[in-house]
């Protein structure tokens, strides 16, 4: 990557804690000792996808900053342009960029940019006009996902997931009807996912193994505990990182996938509540270059500035930085 990259920055102003302006400021700041930056900032949901659409023909390297729904918006923008990605995660959950070894903090994101970077072609998932970059699910965490308010999740990040998912644990299971490369399963179930990354809200939250995203499958994971007791077991394997030692969850590696069920079911796209099934789902193999840090986080140390002690920072600090 050349010295002076010139590279636009997607911000949704409405993801984290503080300010959007102050974060582009100090993000700004820091970018642009590498490269020749600009920040865009989104007006309305979705419009991140149309700037990156323009993006992509005037950067070397476009930006999302925000949670996963921006992540995933910038990503449906640039699709199929030569273009490439980087993320400077600032939301709630992050998923998408912890699961990439991109710090979960935008100011070490933006510090581990101005190091050698990697490409890493990551698969896709295409359903109608949308992408999904981590998951998609139908039943329960659609549910949780729908029910969590913006504002908790501002400041508990995946806390505030914590009380809709404890609600629903009792929603009795839909009848899922699977398609899955053609092929079609029947079953009862309380949660459906299509997976190109192993967790859901948090790394330690594993829902199953050996997912991989860059492998050219998605990984149908089927959750079927028959009551309240089997569910909180499950729930503490998938706490444990270990959901495959139940005995209630089916998983399989396909290419495409089509979810329906009986009553219709609410279906999340990487943690956005999108409606109800059915959907479908089909993979598309290194459909994304997305720029990776060599040092994963913690093998080097941060001494700037970082979200948790942004806001205690004076005007003097600011314009020292």
């Amino acid at each position: 990557m050349s010295e002076r990259t010139r590279a636009i920055a997607i911000m949704n102003p409405n993801t984290g804690r503080l300010p959007s302006d102050k974060v582009a400021w100090f993000l700004g700041k820091m970018l642009e000792q590498t490269y020749d930056v600009e920040f865009r900032f989104s007006t309305f949901a979705g419009e991140e996808r149309d700037l990156a659409e323009i993006a992509a023909d005037e950067a070397d390297l476009v930006i999302a900053v925000g949670g996963d729904g921006t992540v995933a918006h910038v990503a449906a923008g640039i699709m199929g342009k030569n273009v490439d990605m980087a993320i400077l995660p600032n939301g709630s959950t992050n998923v998408v960029a912890r699961g990439l070894g991109i710090p979960g903090d935008p100011f070490r994101a933006a510090r581990a940019l101005q190091r050698e970077m990697e490409p890493r072609w990551i698969d896709v998932g295409v359903s109608g006009d949308r992408i999904i970059l981590h998951m998609a699910g139908s039943g329960l965490d659609s549910l949780m996902f729908r029910d969590t308010r913006p504002e908790l999740k501002r400041f508990f990040a995946w806390l505030a997931y914590v009380p809709p998912a404890l609600k629903h644990l009792r929603t009795r299971p839909w009848k899922f009807k699977l398609t899955i490369d053609g092929e079609t399963l029947e079953t009862e179930a309380r949660m459906v996912l299509v997976a190109n990354g192993s967790f859901v809200v948090n790394p330690r939250f594993k829902v199953g193994k050996d997912i991989k995203i860059d492998d050219g499958y998605l990984d149908l994971l089927v959750f079927r505990p028959p009551n309240i007791a089997a569910s909180l077991s499950l729930a503490g394997w998938i706490a444990l990182g270990r959901p495959h030692r139940s005995r209630h969850v089916y998983q399989t590696k396909a290419k495409s996938f089509s979810v329906d069920s009986n009553p219709p079911a609410p279906v999340e796209f990487d943690g956005d509540y999108v409606g109800v099934t059915p959907f479908e789902v089909t993979v598309s193999p290194r459909a994304l270059h997305i720029m990776t840090p060599v040092d994963r986080p913690g093998t080097r140390k941060w001494n700037g500035p970082t979200y948790s002690d942004m806001g205690s920072l004076s005007n003097t600090q600011r314009g020292h930085y």
